[in-house]
């Protein structure tokens, strides 16, 4: 596999640090979209995604431990070395999704039944979660929804995973009118 060295500089976007992927290393690996990558930041191991920014480029993303491991901030000057990372990412299940979906049937039928994709977004939204209280509740969440949108393979385009109450703007528009229309 190739390795591609840079060197850029780390910026904040929104609250985000990230440093911009140079063009030559995005043509490179040859992929539009999102590309799983390994490699190291500073001499310290990483495992990331570079996230397409358009026109063919990429930004990569520098979560609080990336950066603490490196020992590295926004400002500072890094070297980076990535490749493909072609291993299988797996999301854990957390012990008490597993257990719900013991106790619950029809909620382990529409787990079972949901697209690749759509259970690892279920279990990276679980495996956020810092307290054993938000996971209880989190997991009543991600049950009830499972059994409210069975015999669906992924639900459609604006069905949102569970959000904590008063995440989603109170528009009082349910079908995608404008509320004064």
């Amino acid at each position: 596999m190739a390795r591609h060295a840079f060197a850029a500089t780390i910026v904040k976007i929104g609250i985000n640090p990230c440093v911009a992927v140079p063009p030559r290393v995005s043509r490179a690996f040859a992929r539009r979209g999102y590309v799983p990558v390994k490699g190291a930041l500073n001499h310290s191991p990483i495992r990331a995604t570079l996230v397409p920014v358009g026109g063919g480029r990429h930004r990569l993303y520098l979560n609080t431990e990336m950066r603490t491991e490196a020992g590295v901030g926004v400002g500072d000057r890094v070297r980076v070395t990535l490749e493909v990372d072609t291993a299988r990412r797996k999301a854990s299940i957390p012990p008490e999704l597993t257990a719900a979906l013991r106790r619950n049937r029809t909620a382990a039928r529409a787990f079972a039944a949901a697209t690749p994709s759509y259970r690892r977004d279920i279990l990276l939204y679980l495996n956020w979660l810092k307290t054993p209280e938000s996971m209880q509740r989190n997991v009543r969440k991600v049950i009830a929804y499972l059994v409210r949108h069975r015999g669906r393979r992924r639900p459609g385009r604006g069905v949102p995973l569970p959000r904590p109450a008063g995440s989603y703007p109170q528009t009082g528009a349910r079908s995608g009118r404008r509320p004064d229309a």
